[in-house]
């Protein structure tokens, strides 16, 4: 996984908290990939923005499900999470956040990220400072109905004439 790619959903993850895009992101990525399969760390990653869309928009079940989902597909086939940009506490965190969730409200997660990505984040802002920065992050939480609520609200006619399309050549075959 190439560190534009990464930097890119690092950004949506942490700075603009679009976890919708995150999933569409990594999604992307990879799909694009030669041959991939459900246990792709990209996989983990659009589980991890998945989960982190349910539980800010309160449906507990779907995030739960998300993030033990990640976490079997690490469990099953570890990789090393700093591939990723992510330090190997993570994982800890995901499963602190499992057993909290039905106890604490939503709050954006502090991403325990590898020095490479906070520092790519930190040169693509406007802060002065690294202590600005960090203070920012630790209090940012996105709550725009826009971006809370991305995939009820987002165009899909190009997604309906693809499925429309997709039913009737199996119905010609």
């Amino acid at each position: 996984m190439h560190n534009t790619l990464l930097h890119h959903f690092y950004n949506m993850l942490i700075i603009e908290q679009d976890y919708f895009e995150c999933h569409e992101i990594m999604e992307d990525a990879w799909k694009s990939k030669g041959t991939f399969t459900k246990m792709d760390k990209e996989v983990f990653l659009v589980l991890i923005a998945t989960a982190e869309y349910h539980y800010r928009r309160d449906n507990l079940n779907g995030a739960k499900r998300s993030y033990i989902r990640a976490l079997n597909i690490f469990h099953s086939h570890p990789f090393n999470l700093n591939s990723i940009g992510l330090k190997e506490s993570f994982i800890d965190l995901i499963g602190e956040r499992i057993k909290e969730i039905d106890d604490a409200p939503f709050k954006p997660l502090s991403y325990p990220i590898i020095d490479s990505v906070f520092n790519a984040l930190y040169e693509a802002s406007d802060f002065d400072s690294i202590t600005e920065f960090e203070s920012y992050l630790n209090e940012i939480h996105i709550k725009n109905h826009e971006t809370v609520h991305r995939h009820k609200i987002r165009d899909r006619t190009d997604v309906i004439e693809e499925r429309l399309m997709a039913l009737n050549r199996k119905k010609r075959d």
